[in-house]
């Protein structure tokens, strides 16, 4: 008899209870790795051609950017998600109300007031707050372009609620790092400023962001519901808090090794932290699939079949997860000298950076329930208390350790973050978004 490997795991994964899950996440996983290999050709590309202080810049004008963008989205990139899930906002391809048109409006405004404040502030920030008189001209071009930056975050995510994942895929992960490569070598080999890479990387965003707008603007409207203005705040805004205060958790450390340490350090950091978020590509995809999912299943008052895909997505996650780390741990050293042999002196920063997305990602997908389900002021609660005990860790390792005691903060407050969380949803939602180890039997 012969041996069907594709038959055997198809039968395995629906045993397992995966196999719709894998199938809805698949393609984004593909192409979330497509992307994150380019990511990786970018940066080196980067570091070979400019220099890991370059690189170091570029990271540093990365985080400002995410910043910017996370704030002045006013968390509506989440809430658009929440609300177009339901079938009172958006059913079988038309618009039930106007959330997505004011969401925009909105949008514009704040985007606007973003740009304004770093131009104004460009010079305080590079030299009072980060230490660097060049990384002045990397915030003026952050300035003139952010705006598009926050036109892509605000768009790409309203592909999932429509089921298109493989177009979500591409608009997210491949086509903005594949056009970023291209951009990288057309400044290098026109000899352009190495600081004209921002404004490639924000151009990269905003052109698949206008595309995406005009896609938008196409989908028949029935408009016979209306959200106000405050209404939409008043949703978006705790999540905007969460993301903001879990922004913070996450880059306090790169913060404050860009005012504490070298820009060489702080690039070798960086592509240390770069290889470790490794580990969180199978975790990003599922989670794409899985926000709308429940933010349905909620709705429709289904918590015991939230528990049921919640623990599909954490199967997926651990099963594929653990062995990715493994990986990086065995392998850290050839890994690292991919960028250059002073790269060499993050081996044990990628161990524990490494082991602290570990642990996120075995967590489950904690932030996505909470959001989803109407529990965004607790989860902005948790971040809050997490971002605070990174800021404190970060102050006072870095003065003795360097890259190392950024590494110890950012997995001592991932864990506090996801303990917590984890500990709210059982008592609220009744079930634990991990697994245990009965459930990893096959």
């Amino acid at each position: 008899m012969k041996f069907n490997l594709v038959t055997k795991t198809g039968h395995l994964l629906q045993t397992l209870g995966l196999d719709k899950l894998l199938l809805n996440s698949g393609s984004v996983f593909i192409r979330r790795a497509f992307g994150l290999a380019l990511s990786f050709i970018w940066v080196l590309a980067i570091t070979n051609l400019f220099g890991a202080e370059t690189y170091g810049l570029v990271a540093l004008g990365q985080i400002v950017v995410s910043f910017v963008g996370m704030l002045f989205c006013l968390g509506l990139d989440t809430a658009i998600i929440k609300l177009g899930a339901t079938k009172k906002h958006f059913n079988q391809g038309t618009f039930q109300s106007d959330f997505v048109k004011k969401s925009l409006i909105i949008i514009v405004v704040s985007s606007l007031l973003g740009s304004l404040l770093l131009f104004l502030f460009r010079d305080w920030l590079a030299v009072t707050v980060f230490k660097n008189q060049q990384f002045t001209n990397y915030i003026l071009l952050i300035s003139y372009f952010s705006f598009l930056f926050i036109l892509h975050k605000t768009t790409v995510g309203f592909l999932t609620v429509q089921n298109k994942f493989k177009r979500y895929g591409n608009y997210f992960y491949f086509l903005p790092n594949l056009l970023i490569l291209i951009f990288v070598l057309l400044i290098y080999y026109l000899e352009l400023p190495s600081f004209y890479i921002m404004a490639g990387y924000l151009c990269a965003f905003g052109i698949l962001g206008v595309i995406l707008l005009f896609q938008i603007l196409q989908i028949p409207r029935n408009s016979t519901n209306t959200i106000s203005f405050s209404s939409l705040l008043k949703l978006s805004t705790p999540m905007m808090m969460s993301s903001a205060f879990l922004f913070i958790s996450n880059w306090t450390d790169t913060f404050m090794l860009g005012a504490m340490v070298s820009k060489e350090d702080l690039g070798i950091y960086n592509v240390t932290y770069k290889l470790a978020t490794i580990a969180l590509v199978v975790i990003a995809a599922v989670n794409t699939v899985l926000a709308p999912r429940i933010a349905e299943l909620y709705d429709s008052n289904k918590i015991g079949q939230i528990y049921k895909e919640v623990q599909k997505a954490t199967k997926i996650i651990t099963y594929i997860t653990v062995p990715i780390v493994l990986v990086l741990l065995l392998f850290r050293g050839p890994l690292l000298r991919l960028f250059g042999n002073e790269f060499d002196r993050g081996e044990i920063t990628l161990i524990v950076i490494a082991l602290g997305l570990l642990f996120n990602a075995l967590s489950g997908s904690v932030g996505q329930v909470l959001n989803m389900t109407k529990h965004q002021n607790q989860l902005r609660n948790f971040t809050l208390v997490s971002a605070v005990f990174n800021v404190v860790l970060n102050y006072f390792l870095i003065q003795d350790l360097g890259i190392l005691g950024a590494a110890i903060a950012s997995l001592v407050s991932n864990i506090i973050f996801n303990g917590l969380s984890i500990l709210y949803i059982k008592r609220k939602l009744g079930f634990y978004t991990f697994i245990n180890l009965k459930e990893l039997k096959i």
